[in-house]
């Protein structure tokens, strides 16, 4: 007999326990926590589309409870009463308004309840208190409102839309019929720009920096910089530039290695450490300088008539530690081209270059200031 009543003793505690821990998740789901509960109504006198039981109820975005269950007003069926449980300390007042909000365009619906007034206490007396809430409109309507504002807006500007339509295709047959004074001005805009050759890249070659006969060995010991050569927009380009008989500067299909006017900077710097002169830097180097040498680019190019001809030519200023300048100059270098063709026009540049760079080696021998 003493194994079935422990068998009997067993069952009815598990039994029990089973019972009230149904008992306390009944209560949970009717209180919906732990702490204390009051029942509201919030009354949709047309609307409440998407709301259902176990909607959250928030009090100025935070959440104090939620909705537990939906019914029709008998006294007037086209109103919604929504019975919600909210949290005994809430802030809601006869003052609060309710109103029904969506998490996003498509999210879950949920009530809202905002403001209140201390003084206008909920009148608890006649059973659960009553909020009328702020008449919506579905989502549905607003789409159509939009859809009706849309379509009213086209309809009081189509004669416009019709007009912009027209223009546009009056301007494609103009544009079609124009197409190769079209392709022309772009074709002149790519040359005056420096545009290459579309069927590779441009044929490369250096500047050399020749040896000269210059001793500037012996010249005063200053420090020297060699500014940013200035030019015309025309010439800071990497590409060689031929001068035609009518004076136009066109951009050919030969690519320097760098800008002409940085290129210049950095073969005339060279030239000064061939020629034995040590104190020669550029203008980013930390010396303080006590001259300076400033090359303002005239002519780099290939003029094309009446024998082809390279010209370089530039004006050089040496400026003191004061800024005032001590001596100008006008520097040439001419050297007669073969041909046009890339390689005879790139030699000719080359043995002009290194005349200019002589002459202002020679130049700088005697402006160059004793010390």
């Amino acid at each position: 007999m003493e194994p079935r009543v422990r068998f009997i003793v067993v069952g009815l505690f598990a039994l029990l326990v089973g019972l009230a821990g149904l008992g306390f998740a009944l209560w949970i789901q009717n209180k919906g926590s732990l702490r204390g509960r009051d029942e509201l109504i919030v009354r949709f006198e047309t609307l409440a589309p998407g709301l259902r039981a176990g909607a959250p109820v928030t009090f100025n975005g935070v959440r104090i409870g939620e909705v537990t269950r939906l019914a029709f007003d008998k006294a007037n069926l086209s109103a919604v009463n929504a019975h919600v449980a909210v949290d005994h300390d809430a802030p809601v007042t006869s003052a609060t308004q309710a109103t029904l909000e969506a998490q996003g365009l498509l999210g879950a619906v949920y009530v809202s309840l905002t403001g209140g007034d201390a003084d206008k206490p909920l009148d608890r007396t006649k059973g659960a208190p009553v909020i009328v809430a702020r008449s919506v409109s579905s989502l549905q309507q607003q789409a159509r409102e939009t859809l009706d504002a849309v379509k009213a807006l086209v309809a009081d500007n189509a004669e416009p839309l019709h007009d912009i339509v027209v223009n546009a295709q009056s301007f494609a047959a103009a544009l079609g019929r124009n197409s190769e004074r079209i392709d022309s001005i772009l074709q002149g805009l790519d040359r005056t720009l420096g545009g290459g050759d579309k069927e590779g890249k441009p044929a490369q070659f250096d500047l050399a920096a020749p040896a000269l006969q210059v001793d500037l060995s012996h010249a005063p010991e200053a420090a020297l910089v060699v500014a940013d050569p200035t030019t015309v927009a025309s010439l800071d380009t990497q590409r060689l530039i031929i001068k035609t008989a009518q004076g136009e500067l066109q951009p050919q299909p030969v690519q320097w290695p760098d800008s002409i006017p940085k290129l210049v900077q950095k073969r005339v710097l060279q030239s000064f450490d061939k020629a034995g002169y040590r104190f020669a830097t550029g203008p980013n180097d930390t010396a303080t300088p006590e001259l300076q040498l400033q090359l303002d680019i005239g002519a780099f190019q290939i003029n094309e008539t009446p024998t082809p001809m390279a010209e370089v030519r530039f004006s050089a200023r040496i400026l003191g530690e004061d800024g005032k300048v001590i001596q100008r100059g006008e520097i040439e270098g001419h050297a007669t081209a073969a041909s046009l063709e890339p390689q005879a026009a790139v030699a000719a540049m080359n043995e002009a270059f290194a005349k200019a760079l002589e002459a202002l080696l020679e130049w700088c021998k005697g402006a160059l200031p004793a010390k």
